[in-house]
């Protein structure tokens, strides 16, 4: 899978610009201590005012200013850390505790899975989104600046939540991919062979389950990305709600609040004099994008990985029948050109 992704071009720019941008977030914090330039006039040559607050892009301030001067551009490289971040954690909290709790199920009889499963079917279909606004609306609203609670409070309460509403559908996926596994012919021998629940999830089952595993995470990682956006529509931001005289205001820029935010600006004048609200919402429309295609070049990794397993079935095969064909019995045959026709005929199935 590894050898895969290496040599996939459209992985390795995914996975660069991504990086890329997550570099610049960090080194922004580091070396500006997370500044963000703001501009609150723009002035011609000769000193004369040409332009107030939202400013439009330029040479100086490539996406323009939002009302309050606010560079952008600077505060969408500085809001992607922590978009990221926070999507990364809610993906590895799920996938952590589904795994604590599915994989001594799935040893389980078929009886309690069963019954486990019906009891959380009843979670799937609920939807996220509405259940993470009934729980955070009355503990992130904020009617005053000055009684806001501490940021890690908040953040710590917000990710229990989004862990906890994801937890039972990742639980059942991973449920059923390691019943799956312990199907496979190698999971019985190695369970008749005396090998217990730890050696056998150790040795054999960990190294199939981190291919599925690196999915699962991607898909998390989307979805936990549409439940900020939904959520902030609303105007429950990650960190907490303001509210101010003109309105609500996020006590902490990452992207989807951002979106949230300047989105209520939008309403209220024509599309035509406002840029705030799409360079956001662009912005998460790509990274959406970019998401859903790193899935889809990891996917297709995992097919080509399966995919080598059985070409050496064929491959012996093809060589055993050669043999047999021979005149003399004891002359020596070669694979590598069954391999390889093995490999190719594998290989066109496979789209790009």
């Amino acid at each position: 899978m590894r050898r895969a992704l290496m040599r996939d071009p459209i992985f390795l720019i995914v996975f660069t610009i991504l990086m890329g941008l997550l570099v610049l977030s960090i080194s922004n914090t580091i070396f500006r201590d997370g500044q963000v330039d703001q501009f609150l006039n723009r002035y011609s040559e000769e000193g004369r005012l040409i332009g107030i607050p939202p400013l439009e892009p330029s040479k100086d301030q490539w996406l323009g200013t939002d009302r309050a001067g606010n560079d952008l551009f600077q505060m969408m490289i500085e809001g992607f850390k922590w978009t990221v971040g926070i999507c990364a954690t809610v993906a590895l909290g799920r996938m952590a505790l589904g795994l604590l709790v599915g994989i001594p199920l799935a040893f389980r009889g078929a009886r309690l899975n069963r019954y486990f499963k019906m009891v959380l079917d009843g979670f799937l279909i609920l939807p996220i989104s509405l259940l993470a606004m009934m729980m955070l609306f009355s503990s992130l609203m904020f009617a005053d600046s000055t009684m806001v609670p501490p940021l890690v409070d908040r953040v710590s309460l917000q990710l229990t939540v989004f862990i906890l509403l994801g937890l039972p559908a990742v639980t059942l996926y991973l449920i059923t991919e390691v019943r799956q596994l312990l199907k496979q012919e190698f999971m019985v021998v190695a369970e008749t062979l005396g090998g217990g629940v730890w050696h056998r999830t150790r040795r054999h089952l960990w190294p199939h389950l981190v291919p599925t595993l690196v999915i699962v995470f991607m898909q998390q990682f989307v979805q936990t990305l549409m439940l900020l956006i939904h959520l902030s529509l609303f105007g429950v931001f990650f960190g907490g709600t303001v509210f101010l005289f003109e309105g609500v205001m996020p006590t902490l820029f990452e992207w989807s609040s951002m979106f949230g935010y300047y989105f209520k600006q939008f309403t209220a004048t024509t599309w035509m004099t406002s840029h705030i609200f799409l360079v956001p919402a662009i912005g998460l429309s790509l990274l959406v994008f970019l998401s859903n295609l790193l899935t889809s070049r990891l996917e297709r990794a995992f097919r080509l990985r399966r995919h080598e397993v059985i070409v050496v079935d064929e491959t012996v095969s093809q060589a055993e029948a050669a043999a047999a064909s021979l005149a003399d019995p004891f002359t020596l045959v070669h694979a590598d050109g069954a391999l390889q026709q093995g490999n190719q005929k594998r290989t066109d199935g496979i789209s790009y």
